[in-house]
């Protein structure tokens, strides 16, 4: 593999748009959104998306053939800040790796972890050439210190290939700590929720592989009620939920399902939204280290997000829910870890195609 890497830094993102390099349709191009925030284009012939390198390496925003299908969300722009509620409209958040998910009872740290707003001081782009072809990246890497606990390096590279529609993710975790590192780890991918789009996935469809977490808001308004009755439904047939329909559904204000995937030959799961048009977003990830995905669903009057499959070492409950359970990796002192997903989207044909794998792979 060769790999030709620019770095950059903030003050090469101003009011003017820059080209930081081009390879044919390749280019990495250098903005800043009126609201502060840096944001680093890449595209090629069919794709386009937003990284924002200095705000945890979320992908705000993602066009494929011209479709945006990144959630609708009250955020027009990312905003400056550090709070997750507060700026909420990525595609694409990293999650972990000190925790996961919201706070249970006598716990306190940062809803999703200390990834999702990381603060990247080594950052790039690049042209790289391997036996697939020629590729564009973005990446960067962010170290965290907390003392007497942890030591890490997280290191996110994003490649999209000449003429493709999947990108791939790769990351590389490095324990910097003489002791072990019990890490817990979510990609969180919020596609725009399209009615009548089936959810296709390789997972066993019983209880045992899927379990639904209800929604419970704690009161008898009529919106609580609502997503009450409809959380009793999940729960003795969760495969209600895929076919994604906004008048018989209620994921106000979210609703979430854990699921255990089964992977093909390869050790890869796969999971889609086809849409009513036959083409689909789609998400593949490597069940090695990352054996489950989160499904997730948000939509409101003024929200509307899938998380058609979240790759992820564990549940969306609590951090001491996770090490009770068991649901974190371990990495040695010094070691590395390496995990891998890709995402995009597929035309009709090559949906259908992903479509009899993932029923191959049910039938193993």
């Amino acid at each position: 593999m060769e790999l030709t890497r620019v770095n950059f830094k903030p003050s090469f993102f101003g009011d003017r748009p820059l080209e930081l390099l081009r390879d044919g349709a390749l280019c990495a191009t250098a903005f800043r959104y009126e609201t502060g925030v840096c944001g680093l284009r890449i595209q090629n012939q069919h794709c386009s998306m937003v990284v924002l390198p200095y705000m945890g390496q979320q992908i705000w925003s993602a066009k494929f053939h011209g479709k945006d299908l990144t959630q609708r969300s009250i955020f027009d722009q990312p905003q400056a800040t550090t709070k997750f509620g507060d700026n909420y409209g990525a595609l694409l958040l990293h999650c972990g790796l000190t925790n996961i998910n919201a706070a249970g009872d006598g716990e306190d740290y940062p809803l999703h972890g200390e990834l999702p707003f990381a603060n990247y001081p080594e950052t790039y782009t690049g042209i790289g050439h391997d036996e697939r072809g020629k590729y564009l990246v973005a990446g960067g890497t962010f170290v965290y210190r907390n003392s007497q606990e942890y030591h890490y390096a997280y290191s996110p590279e994003l490649r999209l290939y000449d003429h493709a529609s999947v990108v791939e993710m790769h990351i590389d975790i490095h324990n910097r700590r003489g002791r072990e590192l019990d890490y817990m780890f979510m990609c969180h991918m919020n596609w725009l929720a399209v009615d009548g789009s089936r959810l296709v996935y390789s997972a066993k469809k019983d209880k045992e592989h899927i379990q639904v977490d209800p929604t419970e808001l704690g009161d008898d308004s009529p919106r609580a009620v609502r997503i009450r009755e409809y959380g009793k439904k999940l729960l003795e047939d969760p495969t209600v939920a895929d076919v994604l329909d906004s008048n018989t559904q209620c994921y106000d204000p979210e609703m979430c399902i854990n699921i255990r995937y089964e992977p093909d030959e390869n050790g890869w799961a796969h999971a889609m939204q086809v849409m009513p048009d036959g083409d689909a977003c789609y998400v593949g990830f490597r069940t090695r280290e990352l054996p489950y995905a989160l499904r997730w669903f948000c939509r409101t009057e003024d929200e509307d997000g899938v998380g058609i499959a979240l790759p992820t070492t564990g549940t969306n409950r609590s951090t001491a829910y996770q090490k009770e359970h068991g649901y974190y990796n371990t990495l040695a002192p010094g070691a590395h870890e390496s995990l891998r997903f890709n995402f995009g989207y597929l035309d009709a044909e090559e949906a259908k195609v992903m479509e009899d794998q993932i029923e191959n792979i049910l039938k193993m």
